[in-house]
């Protein structure tokens, strides 16, 4: 892990964060973290243009607890796209992901872990399939995001 970062979870979010870890017997970074790329790859929520970061709104009902994050490079690098591109804080996609994939998710995910079990791994482009291109286009500079396989890499391979 090359990075570490701490947001916050509602407690009730975490308790059912927690059961779902618990059922598919992984951690819960693991978990957050793929379904934060579920949602952004399956595009769950649109970006957005022009607008402030959103937070979460605070709930005296439903306190925060602090959750600590140990991420790879390429997690990072894609949290902070997917904060750019939603314009939300990693706690409100957190937050979002729960209220709105986390159901899917479970249901698709508690698939792939058989994979997993039975193969050892997950496909490339579930497991930190994240590349980016710096380029120019007459002069202007110019970044294009990769969440899969970028497609210049499937044609040298196949």
């Amino acid at each position: 892990m090359d990075f570490e970062t701490t947001t916050c979870i509602s407690v009730e979010h975490r308790a059912l964060l927690s059961q779902y870890c618990e059922k598919l017997d992984i951690p819960l970074r693991t978990f957050i973290v793929y379904c934060i790329m579920y949602a952004a790859k399956h595009e769950k929520k649109k970006e957005v243009a022009f607008k402030r970061i959103s937070y979460r709104k605070r709930d005296a009902d439903n306190p925060w607890k602090r959750v600590h994050l140990e991420l790879y490079q390429s997690e990072y690098e894609f949290f902070l796209d997917v904060k750019k591109l939603w314009k939300m804080s990693l706690a409100n996609i957190i937050a979002y992901c729960v209220d709105n994939v986390l159901f899917e998710f479970f249901e698709y995910f508690s698939k792939q872990i058989e994979k997993i079990k039975t193969d050892n791994y997950l496909s490339y482009y579930e497991n930190r399939s994240y590349s980016f291109n710096f380029y120019r286009v007459k002069g202007i500079h110019c970044l294009k995001f990769y969440w899969g396989p970028p497609p210049e890499m499937l044609r040298k391979t196949l």
